[in-house]
């Protein structure tokens, strides 16, 4: 069927009787959405929050990728911390990824929800002032960042003192 037959010559679709739809047909009721509940991990005295956890792990995270900035524009600038090393001569791998290893692990402790976090993380920040240490009359620009990267890791370890789970206190449900 064609639009020519569908209509007559002379009248416009607009101008046409308006028909009447067929009744409308029931469809079923679509079943309930299954949802998976997430069943977050217990947490025992001694461990972090969940929120706590989270917060600290992003912390360390970005100490990390702070180093990961450092060590690019130390490339690009062509200034040599200690862990670097000059362009033409570059450190041994493992001793540049040195400044990684202690973030890395932190960030991963609390993403798994780890022990004693706040404690662990004080120890990363002395090892990643450790670090910096290295770059004072080095390259001091340098070293004021990894100093910044230290103490922004040692400010949220101390902070996540707050959301330590202790003996005898009701698990946190949100």
């Amino acid at each position: 069927m064609t639009g020519r037959d569908r209509y007559p010559s002379d009248t416009l679709p607009c101008q046409m009787e308006p028909t009447t739809d067929p009744a409308p047909v029931a469809l079923p009721e679509p079943p309930p959405p299954t949802q998976r509940v997430r069943v977050p991990r217990p947490v025992h005295p001694g461990q972090l929050t969940h929120r706590w956890s989270t917060a600290f792990w992003i912390a360390w995270a970005a100490v990390a990728g702070g180093f990961a900035a450092v060590w690019y524009s130390a490339r690009v600038t062509g200034f040599s911390t200690w862990w670097l090393g000059p362009e033409t001569a570059p450190r041994l791998i493992l001793i540049s990824i040195l400044p990684f290893l202690a973030p890395i692990a932190l960030a991963i402790a609390g993403f798994v929800g780890a022990r004693r976090l706040p404690w662990w993380g004080i120890a990363g920040a002395a090892v990643t002032a450790l670090v910096a240490w290295g770059d004072v009359g080095r390259v001091n620009g340098y070293a004021a960042t990894e100093f910044a990267l230290a103490l922004g890791g040692l400010l949220v370890s101390v902070a996540a003192f707050s959301g330590v789970l202790r003996a005898g206190e009701p698990e946190p449900t949100s």
